[in-house]
């Protein structure tokens, strides 16, 4: 096997690997991720309503695209017929949750909030 045919193989895994996170207007990562530490409601009060009110941007991502979005979910259910839902806590009470719902081949069909 050629050195390039190699170089080109690797190329293409990590090409293939990458996932960009969609673009949310207005959604703030780092104050996403420091949330539940500093309990300031950023998820709860900004960044939830901001989700669903650009669903249309969310809606269609795959697993890895939420994931590089959102981080690991707090919570994963997988249910009938290969459904999966990611849940996310939004306040440090724990009493409100953000769901995702992603169907059989990984594709994010619903986002709604649970209290």
């Amino acid at each position: 096997m050629s050195t390039k045919f190699k170089y080109f193989t690797c190329l293409i895994i990590v090409l293939c690997s990458c996932y960009p996170a969609p673009k949310v207007t207005g959604f703030d990562q780092d104050q996403w991720d420091e949330d539940l530490i500093e309990c300031r409601n950023y998820r709860a009060m900004q960044a939830a309503p901001l989700l669903i009110n650009q669903k249309d941007i969310v809606l269609g991502s795959n697993q890895n695209e939420i994931i590089a979005l959102l981080g690991s979910p707090t919570k994963q259910r997988l249910d009938k017929r290969n459904r999966k839902f990611f849940f996310y806590q939004l306040n440090c009470e724990n009493t409100i949750e953000l769901s995702i719902r992603f169907n059989a081949i990984g594709a994010a069909k619903e986002i709604m909030l649970i209290n």
